[in-house]
């Protein structure tokens, strides 16, 4: 049975985003051009491309891949569960299966493990839903792509989860040039 996992890029000072959500290089090792990726990168990417059945991301990252043509050429081939209050009137160009979820990120979690037969669900895309999931106990894991870059200002990953006391084992450290992946398990 597949893993629930948190999977997401950071700065060293917490942001998945800088301020408005806008996009400040947190992803530059995943998206750099060919013969400039560090092998140990590459590894990871494809790790995540054969472990994972399903992603759930929120609407605004559906939003901002379906502008910049980010589905066009997605790589997985994972169903992609958006949590929203409304479905788009259309759905972004590309070969990505979207399902549009508006009952809850239970709902979602459900629906996400059905297709992914086993395989990984990974959350990610949305520091609202990651905290959702978090103070739901849902998740099993958690692994972040740190990056060397502090950004000063944004959205924070951990920002609202309160007083909820999350133990973690750190399961793997990968470091490239680039990023740093951190992989821990949640201790239940």
């Amino acid at each position: 049975m597949g893993k629930v996992i948190l999977d997401m890029a950071m700065s060293l000072d917490g942001f998945i985003a800088g301020p408005n959500g806008a996009d400040v290089g947190l992803h530059d090792w995943y998206f750099a051009p060919a013969g400039q990726v560090a092998k140990s990168d590459a590894e990871v990417v494809a790790e995540s491309i054969n472990t994972l059945g399903a992603i759930i991301l929120g609407r605004r990252t559906y939003e901002l891949g379906e502008q910049q043509d980010g589905f066009v050429d997605n790589p997985h081939t994972a169903t992609h569960f958006v949590l929203t209050h409304e479905a788009p009137k259309r759905v972004a160009k590309g070969n990505t299966k979207f399902v549009f979820v508006t009952d809850g990120i239970e709902s979602a979690l459900e629906q996400a493990k059905t297709a992914a037969r086993g395989k990984d669900v990974a959350v990610g895309g949305s520091a609202n839903n990651a905290q959702q999931y978090l103070k739901a106990g849902l998740l099993d894991a958690i692994q972040i792509h740190l990056a060397p870059i502090l950004i000063g200002e944004g959205i924070r990953l951990f920002d609202h989860l309160g007083a909820t006391h999350i133990e973690l084992e750190s399961t793997r450290v990968i470091t490239s040039p680039r990023v740093t992946h951190l992989l821990y398990r949640i201790i239940k």
